[in-house]
C-alpha cells in the first residue's frame, strides 16, 4: 500500500513538472501591460477622488469613462484633495503630501505633473510643506485662467497662499491671507479669496508671479445671517454660490470689480416649510452652454446642510427660476455636470449593500455606527437634461471619496 501511494505521488509530481513550462508561459501572457489613453476630447470621462479616510495615506484619483469602466488612476499621497487638468499645457497637476516614514517623519509637499495619456509622473515642483488638508475641495488649489500660475492654499493654522510658476517649474513666493480661504480665479492674473467677515480678498499677480495688488472688499454677505458655502461653480466671469439659508448668489469677479450681480431663493415658501435645503460636500455644478445651475438638495433640519442629498434641483441662472427636480437613485454627497451638447450628471453616493430589513436589524442592534461601518460608495450617471438614470459604477476602493470632476 505504501509503495502504491509513493508511486502515485511520484507520478503526480512528474505530471506537474511536465505541465510547469506551459503554466508559466500562460502566467507570463497574463502579466500586466502599459496602455496609453486615447485623447478624451468630446468624450464623457470623469475623475473621482477624496481624502480616502480612514486610508488617508493612500490617496488616489480614479479615471472612468461613460460606460463605467475604470481607465486608470493616479497615486497621490496623503489626504489628497486637488487635481487640476491643464488643457492648454496637456498636463495634469496634483498637489500632494508625503511623509518620510509613511504616516510620520519629515513632510514633503509637491506639485506633481502627470502626462494625461500615460498618467505617468513627468516632474515635481517642491512647495512649502503647509498646504491645507480639508474635507471640502473647492478652491484649495487653482490655476490661473491662462494656466501659467498655480495657487495653493496653506493652513498652519495661519492662512496664506503659495504661488507656483508653471512655466519655470518653481515656487515663486507666499502671500499671507489672514481670515480668508478658498481661492477663485478671475482672469489670467486675478484671484479672489472668500473671507470670514463676508468680504473677499483680491489678489493680482504680475507676469513673474509677484503680488501687484492685495485688497480686501467690503462685505458682500452677512455670515451670521446667511453664510456662503465655498462650493461655488463658475460660468464665465460669474461664480455661483449657495448659502446655508438656501439662497443662490451670482458673484461677478473681474480684474476691475467684484459684485453680487443677482440672487434668488433656492426654495419656495412651501419648500422651505418642508425643510428642503442644500446637501453634501460638493453641492453645486453648472452647465455653461445652457446657463443652468445644479444644486444637491434634501429634507432635514438646519444642522443637516452637509448630509447626503436625495434630489438635484436645476435653475436658470439668468431668471433664477427652478426648471427641474431630478430624483437620485442613492444618497449623494457630491455632484458634477459634464460640458457639451449631451451633458451627464454624476453623483458620488453612499449605498448599503444589503436588503432593507437587514439594514434595519443592524440599526436596531448596533445603532447608527453599525450602519455607517457597512456603507459603501458608488457613482451614478444620469442624463443631465432629462434626469434619466444611465448606469451605476460599483466596486470603488475602500476609503472616503467626495469629489467628481468631468474631464
Amino acid at each position: 500500500m505504501l509503495k502504491r501511494l509513493a508511486s502515485y505521488f511520484m507520478l503526480c509530481g512528474l505530471s506537474l513538472a511536465a505541465q510547469m513550462p506551459a503554466a508559466l508561459a500562460e502566467i507570463a501572457l497574463e502579466q500586466g501591460t502599459v496602455e496609453v489613453l486615447e485623447k478624451h476630447d468630446g468624450q464623457h470621462w470623469f475623475w473621482i477622488w477624496g481624502n480616502r479616510a480612514p486610508s488617508m495615506i493612500d490617496g488616489r484619483a480614479l479615471l472612468f469613462d461613460d460606460h463605467g469602466q475604470m481607465l486608470g488612476q493616479l497615486d497621490t499621497g496623503f489626504w489628497f484633495n486637488s487635481l487640476l487638468p491643464a488643457q492648454s499645457r496637456n498636463e495634469l497637476f496634483a498637489v500632494e503630501t508625503y511623509f518620510s516614514r509613511g504616516t510620520r517623519g519629515e513632510r514633503t509637499d509637491v506639485v506633481s505633473v502627470y502626462d494625461p495619456l500615460t498618467l505617468k509622473p513627468k516632474r515635481e515642483i517642491p512647495i512649502p510643506p503647509k498646504r491645507i488638508n480639508a474635507l471640502g475641495n473647492t478652491g484649495l488649489s487653482v490655476l490661473s485662467d491662462d494656466e501659467r500660475f498655480l495657487l495653493v492654499l496653506n493652513y498652519t493654522p495661519a492662512q496664506s497662499i503659495s504661488i507656483i510658476d508653471l512655466n519655470a517649474d518653481r515656487f515663486v513666493g507666499e502671500v499671507e491671507t489672514p481670515g480668508c480661504a478658498s481661492v477663485y480665479p478671475a482672469g489670467p492674473r486675478d484671484f479672489y479669496s472668500i473671507c470670514g467677515d463676508g468680504s473677499f480678498l483680491h489678489l493680482r499677480l504680475d507676469d513673474q508671479g509677484a503680488v501687484l495688488l492685495k485688497q480686501r472688499s467690503q462685505p458682500l454677505f452677512d455670515p451670521l445671517k446667511d453664510l456662503f458655502t465655498t462650493s461655488a461653480s463658475r460660468i464665465g466671469d460669474t461664480w455661483y454660490f449657495v448659502s446655508r439659508e438656501n439662497h443662490a448668489y451670482a458673484v461677478q469677479m473681474t480684474a476691475d470689480a467684484l459684485k453680487v450681480a443677482r440672487s434668488w431663493s433656492l426654495v419656495s415658501d412651501a419648500e422651505r416649510a418642508d425643510d428642503w435645503r442644500i446637501s453634501g460636500v460638493q453641492h453645486t455644478a453648472v452647465h455653461a452652454a445652457s446657463g443652468r445651475l445644479f444644486v444637491l438638495m434634501h429634507q432635514g433640519g438646519p444642522e443637516t446642510f452637509q448630509e447626503p442629498g436625495t434630489e438635484v434641483w436645476v435653475y436658470d441662472v439668468q431668471s433664477g427660476s427652478k426648471l427641474q427636480a431630478l430624483e437620485l437613485e442613492e444618497l449623494s454627497i457630491s455632484i458634477g455636470v459634464s460640458p457639451g451638447a449631451q451633458p451627464r450628471l454624476y453623483s458620488v453616493d453612499y449605498v448599503m449593500p444589503m436588503p432593507f430589513l437587514a439594514t434595519a436589524w443592524i440599526f436596531a442592534t448596533e445603532g447608527k455606527d453599525g450602519v455607517l461601518r457597512r456603507l459603501q460608495q458608488q457613482i451614478n450617471l444620469y442624463d443631465a437634461d432629462s434626469g434619466e438614470h444611465l448606469r451605476r459604477v460599483d466596486g470603488l476602493p475602500y476609503g472616503y471619496l467626495n469629489m467628481v470632476l468631468p474631464w
